[in-house]
């Protein structure tokens, strides 16, 4: 008789569910109330039963017979039985609308209101009485409190059921007094306010029902009263407090239902005999421990406290008296330390939920004296070890989920004995080895979820055989070979994810075909497929995600896909399909994300995209698009972003892209296009991202409606545009990018409105005159170039410090820095104004001089060097390499540096010097590294960088090698390092909880690239904040590569004892190996993400002597419990939500730092786990 709800768990794509509800009492309850009533059934009597003398006449015999007939017929009473009186009475009470839904009518019968709806009645010699009133679910209304003392006065009344209806009203407090009325099921209606105490007074109440009501307050003390109570139920019904001890005490309490409130402190003790068959608290704030004394519920079948705030470790014989246990949830909340070994003697044990805690230590193998387990889910906890071979004995377990762990290890070959198995879900653990080919005889599984892990091998060829399987997901793992096209016998199949492996050839033309209901998920991204895209996938029609994305696909665009109705996502990004887009397409309404950057597309965009209505992103980027942009976008109501960058698209800018009104980002920028910049566009009232650079847009910045703005980035670099700097910009603005175009006349006052701008780029114009006071309030500043100007006179303060930047204010020969330490510069700057200009060129023409005899000396005793020793003489050849950006000459660097004078050094370390120099055709600043190769072990620096490409390592420009030097041009990072910005730049810069979680993906996207994309693999070996440079966006890009190490070379340090790596961030087993792994580089991580969050130095002056921050981190992990106060200062005016996020990214910190290198995540496992923040924000 138990109605059972169950409370979803959304976790990607598997089923999970712990029972609560608002119950019925058990039919043991049931039972126990049945009283003792009956009666005799009533005789039909006939005339054929009638013994009639024969000396009777006839009349006297008719006298007879109609005596015998009045007998049988029921005279009218002069009033109705009491019962339906009170009934109708009841029914009167309630509004008109709940008293045509009763339909009760009136009658004279003793025994006619037992046929009413809802009334069961027994008799007895006497009468009928009535003993149930059940009305559930019929939609009655009224206040209860009104209505429901008329039903005390049916004297016989023992059970009543008004549940799931619509009545309001508080507690009716005569349930105290209904003395004979001992079943009470009020669940699922209107009510509000406290339980009255008066509803507990001392009586025959069996079962009372509250559930799923709008309640308040506490439970009353006064339940002690209550001796001969079974069943309770208060769930959901926003109760708060404390549970109360008396509740315990109630000796006859069997069935318990608390779920779904928010009662907290702590749980009583169990009595002695604690008579308990079912607990459900559920849902609520509850903290402390679970009490030992919970082993005295020997009856115990049913236990859920999942979802509070129960913590600490558990004894491990706490579980060792409740053997009729079949089901435990304590998912969700703090408990530790190992899961208590009586928990695997629970040999009647079906459902064993534990999910969601931080139980450590491994899986034992007794968890074969569980071998009823239909359901086992420990996932979410910090268990390590193997997964225990005696899994093969759980014959009947259906449900496996274990993931997020740290479980190592095969997948035992004995799963396959566990032929009931529907889902196994191991996603987020250290799995390696092999898919075992005993998973091939799991006929009924329908649910395998292995991402995450590091699995190897091929996908097995019997695949096939999983007749039943639905969902087939291995992303992120170390899978290789090819697709066996025994996949395609997968009918059932909703769900392929393959991405993020090394499998290759080439997709079964066929996947897709025969599919029952069809493939609803299809991400094969990040292989090395080749060959044609698998046209077929759509065959069920149910096809929403084709993401197919950084492959080596081919041929033309997929129509054939772009036909299914049920698409949501497109992806095809970073692969070889060419050719054009048919404007003929379908109107395909229910795409809304569509992205095919990176291919050879060609020819003009096709219209039709403008009637793809639920359009929200769309991404065209770095292909060979060319001809104008359609204006048929603007009629886009969904697009959010739009990028078709990077291509050789010409003519104007649509006006009519204003008008999507939900638009966001904008990117235009790096191909053809001309004309003026559209004032609809930069007047958008939804617009925060416009970039225009690199075109040949012409003309002014037109005015734009201030109030109407939300623009925060505007880059406009690298175009034609004219005329004055523009006054009509967002005062909000973050970021604004003017350089490289032909804008003129003095900066206006109104620059200082910009209080919010935070990067400023305004060089290579032909700005004039004196920068304006006003500039003074633009204190957010944090990045500003100038430079190749014709500004005059002083600094305003605000922009001093962003100028300290090397180049950033070069090329204007009359602005005074003297502004900086206060001096005055203006009298100097008229009274020797025509002195300075002489001296300017003079000492132009003999510094130009000076360089070029230099430059003469040094190549003349190059050419003339005759090389002592074959060291030398390898130098002498090397000499002669050289490949430099286009835009940069050798003899730019020797100028741009003074002959490599200090004061264009911007960096030093323990490989070389890094310097800042400027092209003089195109003004663009280089870093330049100068290497002294006969120092140098290798080349390797040179070598790694030429070989990496990614957006997180530092771009090697070029290169020169002369005279034993090795000269290494990477692109100019403004922002300098991590480390000066964590803890040398003043004043301090405030960091935002988005732009840490960018910091920190970018760092460890690049560790990822270099670890698991790279062939070889290359270990970096000196990670840490200092060679962590960022550009003017805030993105991190990672250098410094002189310690790297690519896999497939002879480690020469196998038999140095140097240590190599930096004090602090050094793993620990460097200290004892010289074979070092990629695990070196993730602890290394680690201790930057806690710098990161905490703006601690690694080996920081305020800790106690022999601490870092590693060690200091865990003690203040241990030893505090407001923990939030030890981070970074900033992090304490943050949102909660935002710090409860940074605490997630902390621990992820801490798994990085294990003192065990195995036990630590890669990268690719630590990018996974940033995603989900990197959404957030």
């Amino acid at each position: 008789m138990k109605q059972v709800q169950t409370v979803e768990f959304e976790v990607e794509g598997q089923r999970e569910s712990s029972s609560d509800a608002v119950r019925s009492p058990p039919d043991t309850v049931r039972n126990s109330q049945e009283t003792s009533v009956g009666g005799s059934s009533e005789h039909e009597i006939g005339v054929r039963d009638l013994n009639i003398p024969s000396t009777y006449k006839l009349t006297d015999m008719f006298i007879v017979i109609l005596g015998y007939v009045l007998f049988l017929v029921p005279l009218p009473s002069a009033s109705q039985p009491q019962a339906a009186l009170q009934l109708l009475r009841f029914q009167d009470s309630l509004p008109e609308a709940s008293k045509s839904l009763l339909q009760w009518n009136p009658t004279t019968s003793a025994s006619a209101h037992c046929s009413w709806p809802g009334v069961s009645c027994y008799s007895n010699e006497k009468d009928f009485r009535v003993e149930k009133l059940e009305l559930r679910g019929l939609g009655l209304t009224g206040v209860l409190e009104d209505s429901y003392s008329l039903l005390c006065g049916v004297s016989d009344l023992v059970l009543v059921d008004l549940s799931s209806n619509n009545f309001n009203g508080t507690v009716p407090t005569v349930l105290g007094n209904c003395s004979q009325i001992i079943d009470v099921n009020l669940n699922n209606n209107h009510l509000s306010g406290p339980i009255p105490p008066d509803v507990f007074k001392p009586g025959k109440l069996l079962a009372l029902g509250l559930g799923g009501n709008k309640l308040s307050g506490t439970i009353p003390p006064e339940i002690g009263q209550c001796k001969r109570l079974e069943y309770l139920a208060l769930n959901a019904t926003s109760l708060s407090g404390e549970v109360p001890s008396e509740l315990f005490s109630v000796l006859n309490l069997k069935y318990l239902y608390l779920d779904l409130n928010t009662f907290n402190g702590t749980l009583p003790e169990f009595p002695s005999r604690c008579p308990l068959v079912e607990l459900v608290l559920l849902n609520n704030s509850l903290h402390g421990s679970l009490p030992p004394s919970i082993s005295n519920c020997r009856n115990l079948r049913f236990l859920d406290a999942s979802i509070n705030k129960l913590g600490g470790v558990m004894e491990q014989d706490i579980f060792m008296g409740l053997m009729q246990l079949d089901e435990l949830s304590l998912a969700r909340n703090n408990f530790e330390g190992q899961i208590p070994m009586s928990v695997w003697s629970l040999r009647n044990i079906t459902s064993l939920m534990l999910f969601g805690n931080k139980f450590n230590g491994s899986i034992p193998e007794d968890i074969r004296r569980c071998d009823k387990l239909t359901r086992l889910d420990l996932s979410e906890n910090v268990l390590t070890g193997p997964i225990p071979a005696s899994v093969s004995y759980l014959r009947n377990l259906r449900i496996m989920n274990l993931y997020k762990n740290r479980l190592s290890g095969p997948i035992p070959q004995g799963i396959g004995n566990c032929t009931s198995l529907t889902d196994v879900v191991l996603r987020e653990n250290n799995i390696s080895g092999i898919l075992p080919p005993e998973l091939c005889g799991l006929r009924s599984l329908e649910f395998l979820m292995l991402s995450h892990n590091h699995i190897e091998g091929p996908i097995p060829d019997c695949i096939g055989s999983l007749i039943s399987l639905q969902v087939f997901s291995v992303y992120n793992n170390s899978m290789t070979g090819r697709v066996p096209p025994g996949i395609t016998k997968l009918t059932n199949l909703t769900t392929l994810n393959l991405a993020v492996n090394n499998l290759d050839g080439v997709i079964p033309s066929d996947l897709g075909k025969n599919l029952v209901p069809g493939l609803d998920i299809l991400d094969l991204t990040g292989n090395q497929f080749t060959g044609e895209l698998p046209l077929a996938a759509c065959s069920g029609n149910r096809l929403r995600r084709f993401t197919l994305g950084d492959n080596k696909f081919v041929g033309s665009f997929p129509t054939e896909i772009i036909k299914c109705k049920s698409l949501i996502r497109l992806s095809l990004d970073n692969n070889s399909l060419q050719g054009s887009i048919p404007n003929e397409l379908e109107n395909s309404s229910s795409i809304e994300y569509f992205n095919i950057r990176g291919n050879m597309f060609e020819g003009p965009i096709p219209t039709v995209f403008g009637s793809w209505s639920n359009l929200s992103t769309v991404d065209l980027s770095d292909n060979k698009f060319s001809g104008s942009i359609p204006k048929e976008f603007g009629g886009l109501q969904n697009l959010v972003e739009m990028n078709i960058s990077s291509n050789r698209l010409t003519g104007e800018i649509p006006p009519e892209l204003s008008r999507c009104p939900k638009i966001d980002k904008l990117d235009l920028s790096k191909n053809e296009l001309e004309g003026g910049v559209p004032s609809e566009i930069l007047s958008s009232s939804s617009l925060s991202i416009i970039q225009f650079q690199d075109n040949k847009l012409t003309g002014m910045i037109p005015n734009a409606s201030v109030s109407s703005q939300k623009l925060q980035v505007l880059q406009l670099g690298d175009n034609l545009l004219e005329g004055h700097f523009p006054c009509s910009l967002n005062k909000d603005l973050n970021s604004l990018n003017l350089s490289s175009n032909k804008f003129s006349g003095e900066m206006p006052r109104c620059i200082g409105n910009l209080k919010k701008l935070e990067i400023l780029d305004i060089s290579s114009n032909d700005f004039s005159g004196e920068i304006p006071s006003e500039a003074k309030n633009m204190e957010s500043l944090r990045f500003l170039n100038i430079s190749y100007n014709q500004l005059t006179g002083q600094i305003p303060a605000a922009w001093a410090k962003p100028l300290e930047q090397p180049g950033t204010s070069d090329g204007n020969p009359r602005l005074c820095l003297a502004s900086i330490n206060g001096s005055n510069c203006r009298s100097h700057k008229k009274a020797h104004r025509g002195g300075l200009l002489a001296g300017i060129i003079t000492g132009s023409f003999f510094l130009t001089a000076c360089l070029l005899a230099a430059i003469y000396v040094l190549v003349t005793r190059f050419w003339n060097h005759t090389p002592s020793t074959p060291e030398q003489s390898l130098l002498h050849d090397q000499s002669s390499y050289e490949d430099l950006p286009d835009d940069l000459k050798f003899v730019d660097i020797l100028r741009g540096t003074e002959g490599w004078s200090d004061k264009y050094v911007i960096g030093r370390g323990k490989h070389g010097t890094v310097y800042r120099a400027q092209s003089m055709k195109s003004k663009k600043h280089w870093a330049i590294k100068k290497v002294d190769l006969t120092e140098a072990k290798s080349n390797t620096e040179m070598r790694i960088l030429n070989l990496v490409r990614h957006r997180n390592i530092l771009r090697m420009g070029g290169y020169s090698i002369r005279s034993g030097y090795g000269y290494i041009v990477t692109e100019y990072m403004p922002e300098g390092t991590l480390y000066h910005l964590l803890h040398k730049r003043l004043p301090r810069v405030a960091l935002t909880w988005g732009q840490r979680c960018r910091i920190a993906l970018g760092i460890a996207q690049g560790l990822s690239y270099l670890h698991h994309d790279c062939v070889p693999p290359i270990i970096h070996r000196d990670i840490k904040s200092d060679n962590v440079l960022l550009d003017s966006e805030f993105e991190p890009k990672i250098g410094d590569f002189g310690t790297a190490k690519l896999d497939s070379d002879v480690d020469e340090d196998e038999t140095d004892s140097t240590i190599v790596g930096t004090l602090g961030y050094i793993a620990p087993e460097n200290a004892y190996s010289s074979k070092l792994t990629d695990k070196c580089d993730v602890y290394s991580y680690g201790v930057i993400l806690l710098e990161l969050l905490y703006r601690k130095l690694p080996v920081d002056p305020s800790f106690d002597e022999g601490l870092d921050i590693v060690s200091w981190v865990r003690t203040t992990l241990h030893g505090y419990s407001h923990h939030v106060g030890f981070l970074d200062e900033e992090i304490m005016h943050w949102e909660r939500e935002d710090q409860q996020e940074v605490m997630e990214m902390v621990d992820l910190a801490l798994k990085c730092i294990e003192m065990v290198p195995d036990i630590r995540p890669s990268m690719r496992d630590v990018v996974s786990s940033l995603l989900k923040f990197q959404k957030k924000n």
